[in-house]
């Protein structure tokens, strides 16, 4: 699974300003774009091996929504799980929070999926 994959998935909600690790930033460090925005990261694909070679890889699948508002992340959250449902994950947590640097709410997904 690659980035490429995910963002086919995701890429179209919140207007399209759906970033892999980390949302564009300024020189100065500040985000280049207005909430909201979705960002994803893979934390750990970790392969299976049999005496064959690899077989299925687990992968751990990480999408933090940020926006002015905690419903509005949550609804793009629930857009997020809706949209990654072809992948047939096997585990979800929803965990949220606030951002004191930026003043935004994050709504944060961990997935697992066996490929």
């Amino acid at each position: 699974m690659t980035e490429s994959d995910v963002y086919g998935l995701i890429g179209a909600l919140a207007d399209g300003q759906v970033y892999p690790d980390v949302v564009p930033l300024t020189p100065q460090g500040q985000p280049q774009v207005a909430p909201p925005w979705i960002t994803f990261t893979f934390v750990s694909q970790v392969s299976g091996d049999t005496l064959c070679g690899p077989s299925e890889e687990n992968t751990s699948l990480q999408v933090d929504v940020y926006s002015n508002t905690v419903d509005e992340s949550r609804d793009l959250r629930q857009q997020v799980i809706a949209s990654l449902m072809p992948l047939g994950f096997t585990q979800m947590v929803k965990t949220g929070g606030y951002e004191q640097e930026t003043g935004l709410r994050r709504a944060t997904l961990d997935v697992q999926i066996l490929d």
